[in-house]
């Protein structure tokens, strides 16, 4: 009786994982409750803008300013992107998905008489950036960036009298200058230090002077234009040595 026991207890204990609830050979078995397996970490989303720059080009009145070219560089591979402005000033960038950081700058020409003038710009935020986060790199051209030239004057010969004193020249721009600007300047002459640099553009000019106590209007000639008039129309030229230069030659009437 007892070894008929010890087999029934054993039928029972053989028989258990049959019944449910046991996890078969080779299977894991159940999740214990609170427990739970954590999800797999997804790959980081890619930062809003990456390997993208955009911006936009405007004056300092909110003039956009279309087809400036705008370049990117990688600061250690030299690669570089490029784009133009649209009607709205607006450019975009799609950079390589590479390391490193990049640099912006744009570059427009400026016409002036027929003249070409090559002007660089810096961005508002001058700062390299990481291609994996992009940027935006938004530029505004102001008065004071406008580039300038030299105005140098002569007297045509030895026998032009020229009170430099009461010596008085007007420029009228011939449409915006650099500077954006159509306001007439008049300068009176510092003797001595001659007339000031200008914002580049072409410009009427006319320059009058006290003579024997009577007004004169002074005759004018530019390196361009040899012919003696009371009103030149004068423009920038380029000169190896001093940049832009904008040259006049006095003549009494």
């Amino acid at each position: 009786m007892k070894n008929a026991k010890l087999l029934l207890l054993a039928l029972a204990v053989t028989t258990l994982p049959a019944c449910g609830g046991g996890a078969a050979p080779g299977q894991p078995g159940p999740t214990p409750p609170g427990q739970e397996q954590p999800a797999p970490t997804p790959s980081p989303a890619p930062a809003p803008g990456a390997y993208t720059v955009t911006g936009r080009i405007l004056t300092e009145g909110g003039e956009p300013l279309a087809g400036v070219e705008v370049t990117a560089t990688h600061t250690v591979s030299y690669t570089y992107g490029t784009a133009k402005t649209d009607a709205q000033g607006r450019y975009r960038i799609a950079l390589p998905q590479t390391l490193g950081s990049w640099d912006v700058a744009a570059s427009m020409t400026l016409t002036f008489g027929g003249q070409d003038f090559d002007l660089r710009l810096a961005p508002e935020i001058d700062t390299p950036f990481a291609g994996a986060q992009g940027a935006v790199r938004d530029f505004v051209y102001r008065a004071e960036d406008a580039p300038r030239g030299k105005v140098f004057d002569y007297i045509s010969n030895s026998d032009v009298e020229i009170d430099y004193g009461t010596l008085e020249v007007t420029f009228t721009p011939d449409g915006p200058n650099a500077a954006k600007s159509t306001e007439t300047v008049t300068i009176k002459y510092p003797y001595g230090y001659g007339l000031p640099d200008l914002p580049l553009g072409q410009y009427y000019v006319t320059a009058s002077q006290m003579r024997g106590g009577v007004k004169e209007q002074l005759l004018i000639a530019t390196r361009d234009n040899p012919n003696f008039t009371p009103r030149a129309l004068a423009r920038f030229l380029p000169d190896s040595h001093y940049g832009p230069t904008l040259e006049l030659f006095w003549k009494n009437p």
